[in-house]
């Protein structure tokens, strides 16, 4: 195959058609592979609403101010709007830390 790519002579194949077949679904497997990493590095970087954090955590906005006071759960200004970052979120959800946010340091 490297004398293949680094040749500039036209070059004739002859391969079958289940051959042309595997190939093809392999082609569309990598695509497929890799449309699903960007998508879900899409996801991870989505930007959530207080309400769907607070839903999400079970806390209320009382707990989402101290987490952002504590760099614990950090929020994002959009305009006059408070946005958090999903993996941000996914982030503490993983933890087994106190998550009510009331705890002692």
């Amino acid at each position: 195959m490297q004398i293949i790519s680094n040749s500039t002579a036209n070059i004739k194949l002859e391969i079958t058609s289940e051959d042309l077949r595997h190939f093809s679904d392999e082609l569309i497997s990598r695509a497929v592979n890799e449309v699903a990493v960007a998508l879900k590095a899409t996801n991870e970087d989505k930007l959530l609403t207080r309400e769907e954090v607070k839903e999400m955590c079970g806390v209320c906005d009382t707990t989402l101010w101290l987490w952002n006071k504590r760099n614990y759960l950090k929020a994002i200004k959009v305009g006059n709007k408070v946005r958090y970052r999903f993996s941000d979120v996914k982030r503490i959800l993983g933890e087994t830390n106190k998550i009510s946010g009331y705890g002692k340091d």
